[in-house]
């Protein structure tokens, strides 16, 4: 009689391929979700940096974003959200090979923004320093992006009239981005030693800019991805 042999133990590395398309589906499904929910928390980390600033380091005599970083109780904070919102750029992937060139790009220019600071000095009548030239250099890549790369995928939007207003959202941000960081350089210049808060709320305002770009983008990938609100809420609560 012969005897029997004993059962080949499964292969730990093996996979149920009965299952793979489900797989596929469940992981991609994830994968949208984690992409809209990185989309999201770049906007909630740009519209946190002028409002939460002032709140630890005070609002007082303090005229400018940049100027944070020489304030003891927000150094820190300054430096980190800067490096939170650059590192998120880096890792973000663009939907083409320039588009993610120039986000990662972004992402670099802002993190030298936090690690080269501005002087110590507030409202000098210096016409260019590194950490300016660093945070145009920023804003000038979104732009791009904006004006340039985004609208590219309006496409696939089939009704004219919401494609027109992510068209014009995107416009309104891209133009804003770039024109704002120049009127914020040109009060500067203007006012110089008597200048006040009017720089910190122009760049302010250059930054929410940026957060609603993200923001809008983030509703874009929604609506392109077929993703519901609750869906993306359960995913969030855990």
């Amino acid at each position: 009689m012969a005897k029997r042999q004993p059962a080949t133990p499964p292969d730990p590395k093996a996979i149920d391929w009965r299952r793979k398309d489900a797989y596929r589906k469940d992981f991609a499904r994830h994968a949208n979700l984690a992409f809209l929910i990185k989309s999201f928390g770049i906007g909630v980390i740009a519209l946190a940096v002028p409002i939460v600033l002032p709140l630890v380091g005070g609002y007082s005599g303090h005229y400018s974003i940049s100027y944070f970083y020489h304030v003891p109780e927000t150094r820190d904070l300054f430096v980190g959200l800067l490096w939170a919102l650059g590192l998120f750029l880096v890792l973000f992937q663009g939907l083409s090979r320039a588009e993610n060139l120039l986000l990662t790009l972004a992402g670099v220019l802002l993190i030298c923004v936090a690690m080269v600071p501005t002087g110590i000095a507030q409202c000098t009548d210096t016409a260019f320093d590194w950490h300016e030239g660093f945070a145009f250099a920023f804003f000038a890549c979104l732009f791009v992006v904006a004006l340039g790369f985004s609208k590219r995928r309006l496409t696939y939007i089939l009704w004219p009239p919401l494609r027109a207003r992510f068209a014009r959202a995107y416009t309104f941000a891209g133009v804003l981005m770039i024109a704002l960081p120049l009127a914020a350089w040109g009060i500067a210049q203007w006012q110089g030693p008597d200048c006040g808060h009017a720089v910190y709320w122009t760049e302010g305002a250059a930054i929410l800019a940026f957060a609603f770009y993200w923001f809008v983008k983030t509703i874009e990938y929604k609506r392109l991805l077929g993703l519901s609100l609750k869906v993306i809420w359960r995913r969030l609560v855990g």
